[in-house]
């Protein structure tokens, strides 16, 4: 085992594919990349990058799982494993490379639950996607279950991304922030040091938009291109009611997920509002996204230093409703997005994992202390041989 990996690392270029599935449930990134280099010298070239949707019934098992029973979560434990053992043969397939070519494979995996810090219940997490299905399905060395080890040490297990972003983004001469509008959504303020980047979940993404549409609209998974909330008028009383929650007023390093921004949040929201209104409450939670970020960038990065810009990612980026609205909140501070990089917009997470999976590989901590509250930087993931 130690052979095979010595002879990876010691390559002067290694083939990776990246396989991510975020709080939305849309489907599996997947990237094939070429990987040079390790740590600050990291260079990455995408040679494949797709998404592959769930099938809806797939999709809503995965839904049924994050209250499921231990049975529910130990099939779709297998059943996604298989379904990203096959995603990785898609994406080398639609690369052209054969898999054997392939150096390794990194997975995310997909979140069922997360329990951050300073709640009433011991610090935890749980992916699922088998990595010893993958490796079996595909032959590779199989790089999975990133957040555990950090959680181990004390952290929060999340954000990961940001380590990926300070190798591939910083730049002394642009003072720069990085943001990921997924399910949750997350900043990342880069700085030359390492040990000051200041990175954490804003609150609220894309998971309660797409569960308000969900349940105000019949057959709507989401709101396309924000066309639902561009139809309404923002409720103002409630959205000042909303960014009173307690989440906003917990410094950094913190994180959130679906527990808390997601199916009950949008449950709630859906008992007391008119139901003639429909329009207006998309409209309501996607300015809830978007005021977050800006409170939080006032709170807790412009109180450190001033920005040039913000660079975005993530499916978000794609909802040009939610955009203006960050636009509108952000004024002075230029608007980017991570294609302007060479970094696919919905790519750059399954990449961030690629990327991690090298440090594993390697030897190398992934996370970022003062991001996640771990006690140490740590080496992330476990291994599975094929």
């Amino acid at each position: 085992m130690l052979d095979q990996i010595k002879a990876i690392i010691e390559k002067p270029s290694r083939r990776a594919i990246g396989l991510m599935s975020g709080t939305s449930v849309d489907g599996i990134d997947a990237v094939l990349v070429r990987l040079t280099g390790v740590g600050k010298g990291t260079r990455v070239e995408t040679l494949a990058a797709e998404t592959y949707p769930f099938r809806t019934d797939l999709r809503q098992s995965i839904f049924n799982v994050f209250t499921g029973r231990t049975s529910d979560v130990c099939q779709m434990n297998f059943v996604l494993g298989q379904m990203f053992g096959t995603a990785a043969h898609q994406i080398a397939r639609q690369a052209t490379v054969p898999m054997e070519e392939v150096d390794f494979i990194a997975s995310h995996g997909q979140t069922v639950y997360h329990v951050p810090g300073g709640q009433q219940m011991v610090r935890s997490t749980l992916q699922i996607g088998e990595g010893a299905v993958i490796a079996e399905l595909t032959g590779r060395v199989t790089v999975t279950d990133f957040r555990t080890r950090d959680i181990a040490a004390g952290g929060d297990g999340a954000p990961l991304v940001p380590y990926v972003e300070y190798l591939l983004f910083q730049d002394k001469a642009v003072r720069r922030a990085m943001v990921n509008i997924g399910g949750i959504c997350n900043i990342t303020r880069l700085d030359e040091d390492l040990d000051n980047v200041i990175a954490f979940d804003t609150g609220p993404g894309n998971a309660l938009i797409d569960e308000v549409a969900r349940r105000l609209f019949k057959d709507v998974p989401f709101d396309l291109d924000g066309k639902l909330a561009a139809q309404g008028k923002v409720d103002t009383p409630l959205l000042d009611e909303l960014m009173r929650h307690p989440y906003f007023q917990k410094s950094p390093p913190k994180s959130t997920g679906r527990e808390l921004f997601g199916a009950g949040f949008a449950k709630k929201l859906l008992e007391r509002f008119p139901a003639d209104r429909p329009f207006d409450l998309i409209a309501t939670v996607t300015a809830f996204t978007a005021q977050s970020l800006k409170d939080a960038v006032e709170r807790y990065v412009l109180s450190w230093s001033p920005l040039d810009e913000i660079v975005f990612s993530g499916g978000g980026a794609h909802n040009p409703t939610l955009m203006k609205m960050i636009e509108e909140r952000c004024k002075g501070i230029r608007i980017r997005t991570s294609d302007e990089f060479g970094i696919g917009i919905d790519a750059k997470e399954a990449i961030a994992f690629a990327v991690l999976g090298n440090e594993t590989l390697h030897g190398r901590p992934g996370n970022v202390p003062r991001a996640t509250g771990a006690s140490k930087p740590v080496i992330l993931g476990k291994l599975s041989m094929p």
